[in-house]
């Protein structure tokens, strides 16, 4: 989806996060082309945000800007997945952790307590507006190879459930999990996982692929000539949370089921759903 004008006021949000230099920051945002009500001509949100994000690290004079901030969830995360017994999940199940990993906010900019946290209560307050694992299933049935393409540090551990039921059910299926190929607001990359000894486990159930993508999504033609030969070829794709839904569902490949929250109003229209719904839909 091309960026409209509601994501750059997004955008210029979140810069506010980090500077008060916003005259600079709304300079740039302006000088990406748009139509006449403000959406952008080429670029999906994720793509923008590269830019975005980039001269907001150069002015912090960091690499990451959000290196304590992913570190922080995945010690959380962790704690939280160490809860969950796998043995005896179905599918269906796990497909609903690896949302549990989209819905919470385990930042530190949220006052999430672990000691509160009511596993068996959380997923029964789960609700899906839209629950396609039919036809994916159906599909998997079939299916050689899968590509899940991961989404922000910490959600990774909700995602290595699903893995380990899609191991245990489809032990011939030959799995791969794409990571961010920069570090981009609090996504996941490969420096991430080999840094974090609580992210090791996923290297025991999948292929990691660096995707190289420098945006909050996977943008295919950002993507590096391996990513994108394996993204060619797989027969399966579970595409993760909303920056991979805007960079992905102009696609229209029937292959991509996307698993979600929908946290803003312009994906909400998009999908004619509400706000903060939970979603697992085929492309």
């Amino acid at each position: 989806m091309k960026a409209q004008k509601q994501c750059f006021e997004c955008l210029l949000n979140q810069a506010k996060v980090w500077s008060s230099h916003l005259e600079f920051y709304q300079n740039l945002l302006d000088s990406f082309s748009k139509d006449s009500n403000g959406s952008s001509l080429e670029f999906c949100p994720p793509e923008i945000a590269i830019e975005l994000y980039g001269a907001l690290a150069k002015q912090k004079g960091v690499k990451d800007l959000y290196t304590q901030i992913k570190a922080e969830c995945i010690q959380k995360a962790y704690a939280l997945t160490q809860k969950i017994a796998t043995k005896d999940l179905s599918l269906e199940e796990a497909i609903k952790i690896s949302a549990l990993g989209n819905v919470i906010d385990y930042g530190s900019a949220s006052q999430f307590e672990i000691s509160s946290f009511d596993f068996n209560q959380s997923m029964k307050e789960l609700e899906f507006a839209c629950f396609d694992v039919k036809s994916f299933k159906t599909k998997l049935s079939k299916a050689k190879s899968l590509v899940m393409i991961g989404d922000n540090a910490g959600e990774n551990l909700f995602d290595e459930i699903l893995l380990k039921v899609l191991k245990r059910d489809f032990p011939k299926l030959k799995m791969y999990y794409f990571v961010r190929g920069h570090p981009i607001i609090n996504d996941l990359t490969m420096q991430d996982l080999l840094l974090y000894p609580e992210c090791k486990g996923i290297f025991l159930l999948c292929c990691v692929i660096d995707s190289g993508v420098k945006s909050a999504g996977f943008v295919y033609s950002r993507a590096t000539q391996e990513a994108q030969r394996i993204f060619n070829q797989c027969d399966l794709v579970i595409a993760k949370g909303m920056g991979n839904f805007e960079c992905m569902e102009e696609r229209k490949d029937l292959r991509v089921f996307y698993l979600l929250k929908i946290k803003c109003r312009v994906v909400a229209k998009i999908l004619n759903l509400k706000l903060g719904q939970l979603v697992f839909k085929q492309n």
